[in-house]
């Protein structure tokens, strides 16, 4: 099993269940598993060629899989939700509201309103999921940050990369979890290219 990474991104790699090989040149950004048999390979969203094993950033991370378990437990609850990303990378717009569909529903009413002068960039985005849904995403220039809210009258949940970290630089919550890479994949196919062709044109009527 081959992980391809984007640039500058780490995977957890104190796991026991398995062994890590990063010692083919040709392939800085790719981590081979050693244990697994599988030849697969699993790719981020961001790559320009859409095709094979495609995982979303959003998920895949440790906090990922904690998340699936709560949120899919309640599937039909009504909710809101709240993801909070600061970055350098505004491309995670499009690629989190994909991500967030699969779980939630196709995005609807999408309204977007940003702010691309001076120092601070920012981008928000109002949207609903499904049919129960309620959704803010907000992205905002800056050192990678995710922070994630969900609340229902069943539960509430929030996490922040930040947590139990007092180094910005080496945030280990960011870290790629292979068992979320893994479980959250999809397989690429004309499906998904139209799903993201109609988000993208939601984002460009959203705009304000």
């Amino acid at each position: 099993m081959k992980i391809v990474l984007e640039k500058d991104q780490q995977l957890l790699t104190h796991s026991p269940l398995y062994r890590f090989t990063t010692e083919n040149s040709e392939e800085p950004n790719v981590v081979t598993i050693l244990q697994q048999p599988s030849a697969e390979a699993y790719q981020p969203f961001s790559i320009s060629k859409k095709q094979g094993n495609i995982y979303f950033d959003l998920w895949s991370y440790s906090f990922a899989i904690q998340l699936k378990q709560v949120l899919q437990a309640h599937d039909t609850v009504k909710g809101v939700l709240r993801l909070r990303r600061t970055t350098n990378k505004f491309s995670y717009i499009k690629e989190d509201i994909l991500a967030l569909s699969e779980w939630f529903g196709d995005v609807r009413n999408v309204t977007v309103r940003s702010n691309k002068g001076g120092e601070m960039h920012y981008t928000i985005v109002l949207c609903e999921f499904g049919d129960s849904i309620m959704a803010h995403l907000e992205y905002k220039s800056g050192n990678a940050r995710i922070e994630f809210e969900w609340s229902s009258h069943l539960h509430i949940v929030e996490f922040d990369s930040l947590q139990m970290s007092s180094d910005k630089d080496n945030n280990r919550n960011l870290f790629k979890n292979i068992d979320a890479i893994v479980q959250f994949a999809i397989m690429w196919n004309e499906y998904y290219d139209e799903k993201l062709s109609t988000i993208q044109q939601l984002l460009q009527r959203g705009e304000q």
